[in-house]
This record gives structure tokens, sequence and C-alpha cells, in this order.
């Protein structure tokens, strides 16, 4: 899991990791996009932090996934309220590793939490519009960066995940317990030494897993993601 996945990789390649991820190109832009998807337009937790609006969708297509135009207009339209009143339940300031087990519960990891009610109202299974695992991990990561994991392919691959059944359970477990198995500091003195303080713990691990697993490589962006059956 994430401590095994970090233990393989010194600081200072990890250091490195996140120093090119928010390497700007000669023409000022980023040279990875989702550099910029915490920051923009403000911040997603920041600006308007329990509505998914058109920036949010925007933020998420920086992460090389574009969320389909009925999903669009389904989040910011029609499931706009529903949204709201599940989002105003997660505090803005709840962070992985700082919630006891019952907080984990009411935020994210019983089938009534908020958070799960959100991941399935996203994924629309009964009446689908391409928003799979990946895009919805997305959406809601950049609404609650400091609890919600960014979830796909690469850093599934990188942490032994199965799937994207069991993963809030399982950054939880490792989470709640990195203080003393040194993975918090690992991700502290990451993150103050790239100089990117404004990242939450999750992220610095989830940049650094994924440019770790991709080579540096780009990818490919797309609309909408696979499904899968959990």
């Amino acid at each position: 899991m994430p401590l095994k996945a970090m233990s393989q990789i010194e600081d200072d390649e990890a250091v490195r990791f996140i120093n090119r991820y928010f390497e700007l190109q000669s023409n000022g832009r980023p040279l990875y996009t989702g550099s910029r998807f915490e920051t923009f337009a403000g911040g997603g937790d920041v600006v308007e932090p329990n509505r998914i609006t058109p920036a949010d969708l925007i933020a998420v297509s920086m992460l090389a996934v574009h969320v389909p135009g009925q999903a669009a207009l389904g989040i910011t339209e029609t499931l706009e309220k529903t949204i709201e009143a599940k989002l105003s339940q997660i505090p803005v300031e709840a962070k992985l590793e700082e919630i006891t087990q019952s907080e984990y519960e009411q935020y994210l990891g019983s089938k009534e939490s908020p958070a799960h009610e959100l991941w399935e109202l996203l994924r629309q299974r009964s009446d689908k519009w391409n928003v799979g695992p990946t895009t919805t991990s997305k959406i809601l990561a950049r609404k609650r960066p400091y609890l919600i994991p960014v979830y796909d392919s690469i850093v599934r691959k990188q942490s032994g995940l199965p799937h994207s059944g069991p993963q809030w359970e399982r950054w939880f477990h490792a989470f709640s317990a990195m203080e003393e198995n040194g993975l918090a500091e690992k991700l502290r003195s990451i993150r103050e030494v790239s100089g990117q303080v404004h990242l939450s713990l999750l992220r610095v691990l989830d940049i650094v897993l994924w440019m770790k697993g991709s080579g540096y490589a780009k990818v490919v962006e797309t609309v909408g993601d696979e499904e899968e059956s959990v």
C-alpha cells in the first residue's frame, strides 16, 4: 500500500518528481496541467466549496479527463441542490490523516455517508453518463483535497489497489497510522523541500506515485473513463 510504495522512493527522488510536475514551459504554461488542479479559479475547496461549478469541471480536465456534456449539465444544473446538500455535510477542513474512525465512517466510510452517496450520484449507474471511478474521484478530490484521494490506473498499480472499491478504507488506515510509520514526516518533508506548501499530504503522495508510475510521460486526455463494477 502507500507506505510500501513510498518506501521504495527516496526523498530526493520524490522532491524531483514534485519539482518537475510544477515546472513551467518557455511559453509560461505549466508542463503538467495537473499542477493547476488545486489552485485553478481560486480552488474548489475555497470558492463555493459546497457546489461543483463549471470551474471545478475545467480543473478536472487538467488531470487529463473531461466530464462528458450530459454529466456536466446534470452536475451543475439538475443535481446541483442534491450535490450541495451532500457536500455541506463534509467539513472542508477535515484531513484524512487527522480524522477518527467514527469521523471516517460519518464522512465517507459508510454507505450512508455523504461522500459515498456523492460517489454513487456522480457515477449514475442506472442512467450512465460515462463518469467512472477516475473522473468521480477527481471531481471529489477537487472539492475536498485533504480528505478524498485521486484514483486512476497509475496510482492503483503503484499502491497495489485491486480496484476503486476498497480505496478509501485502505487510504484511511494507511493515513491514520502515518505518524507512527513515518509516512507523515516523509510527505511533509517532501512538501516543504519542494516548496509546494499548498498541497495536501494526499496530493503529495498522489503526485509522487503518479510521476513514478508514469515515468514522467504525459497522458492522453480522455472524455469520461472506464466503468468498474464496484
